[in-house]
């Protein structure tokens, strides 16, 4: 089952599931490594049911513009309904799957609706796509000189509080997520000036910086 398919089938359910009061702070991490200003343009890699976009508009403002990409038609929907719930008249939603669409027609997509990215966030979205690093290779055919990326994703806790990974593997695999993925090990590759921080004993790994254009080999 692709993992389009397993959020077909609880989108509806995905924001009361998605354990918002331990996750939120990972996103708001994430988001402030972006280093975002009004009006700018963000890519959301993986956007679900557009947890981010609250927190992404405080930052952009009504000039700025959101895409958000996602494989799952449900939870476009859900994003959808989130929008215009909102009233914004800002963000374009994009149907992909970032591990199959061509780099180039991904490009192509997202530039109709923001011609210049300024910064791409994937929020716990890699590590369960099941192919982290085609997924990353989508992400930098987005990035032009300058484009700051931000990668948040998670990992079986660490030292003390190495206790609590029975449930942090649980709350993994009820989503889908694969804690061994480790996503941001390709940030880190690709991108001189990665900052790197950590929350909930480290189950939460934060990753942010200005990629090079292609990867580094």
């Amino acid at each position: 089952m692709t993992a389009a398919d397993r959020y077909q089938s609880f989108a509806r359910l995905y924001d009361v599931l998605a354990g918002e009061p331990v996750y939120r702070t990972g996103r708001l991490r994430g988001i402030a490594g972006l280093r975002l200003r009004p009006g700018q343009a963000v890519v959301d890699a993986g956007c679900g049911t557009g947890l981010n976009f609250a927190h992404l508009e405080a930052a952009l403002g009504p000039g700025g513009r959101i895409v958000g990409i996602d494989a799952s038609c449900a939870m476009l929907d859900q994003a959808r309904k989130r929008i215009r719930r909102a009233g914004w008249a800002n963000i374009d939603l994009v149907h992909a799957d970032l591990t199959a669409i061509a780099p180039t027609n991904l490009a192509d997509l997202v530039h109709e609706a923001a011609p210049q990215v300024d910064a791409v966030l994937a929020t716990y979205s890699l590590s369960v796509t099941g192919d982290a690093a085609a997924a990353w290779e989508r992400i930098l055919a987005l990035c032009a000189p300058g484009t700051r990326v931000a990668v948040v994703d998670m990992q079986l806790p660490t030292g003390p509080a190495a206790a609590l990974a029975p449930i942090a593997a649980l709350a993994c695999r009820l989503g889908g997520s694969d804690p061994s993925a480790h996503p941001w090990t390709l940030l880190e590759h690709d991108t001189p000036d990665t900052e790197a921080s950590s929350l909930r004993g480290g189950h939460i790994q934060i990753r942010a910086g200005t990629p090079s254009r292609s990867p580094q080999p």
